[in-house]
């Protein structure tokens, strides 16, 4: 998730607009990763292996468990979002679940229903809780996870009928991993297959 660059301001009093953000990141080299975050630059770290086979393991889970419930959707790896009317956010999580059906040429998705983070050790709260209040106030979302790759354990947000929120930390590796709609789509230790902190 989201690291700063060293060379990036980042107060609460630098912000971009959408339009100059896409033209500032357009211009950075491409192995760089950038995020707009409550209108904040923000570069994303290189990914360890580790965060890469999470990200594997949790977009399998979810395809899996969709293609049995929800075969409208699908869960894909770092879609970038872009929802009408909010221009200080640009972020790209690392699996998102989505329409199935999308267009030739679509770069953004601007209606999700579920998000899945994998924390780094240089992630930054303040844009943590930006953007967990960036994915809920999403009409559709009705799951978001943040999901450890130091130790075995994951924060999940759910929806509930009244559209309230509840929070969920979960840190047994046979606990399930259970999102509305979705259901049930493996256990905590499923989503560490083949990293050390399940050797």
């Amino acid at each position: 998730m989201a690291g700063e660059h060293p060379g990036t301001p980042n107060t609460g009093h630098w912000r971009l607009s959408l339009p100059v953000f896409q033209a500032f990141r357009d211009d950075r080299p491409k192995e760089e990763k950038w995020e707009l975050i409550d209108g904040r630059p923000t570069m994303m770290p290189p990914p360890t292996l580790i965060h890469q086979r999470i990200c594997k393991n949790i977009n399998r889970l979810l395809d899996d468990q969709l293609a049995r419930v929800r075969p409208d959707w699908a869960a894909d790896g770092e879609v970038g979002l872009l929802l009408s009317g909010d221009d200080k956010y640009n972020p790209e999580p690392d699996v998102t679940v989505i329409d199935r059906d999308v267009e030739i040429g679509q770069i953004y998705a601007n209606r999700f229903y579920a998000v899945v983070e994998v924390l780094s050790p240089n992630d930054k709260e303040w844009a943590l809780e930006a953007k967990i209040g960036y994915y809920t106030r999403h009409e559709h979302c009705i799951a978001v996870m943040f999901i450890e790759q130091a130790r075995m354990a994951c924060r999940i947000w759910s929806r509930g009928a009244d559209d309230g929120w509840s929070e969920t930390l979960i840190d047994d590796p046979a606990a399930r991993l259970v999102f509305p709609v979705i259901g049930d789509f493996g256990a905590l230790s499923d989503g560490y297959r083949h990293t050390p902190l399940t050797a």
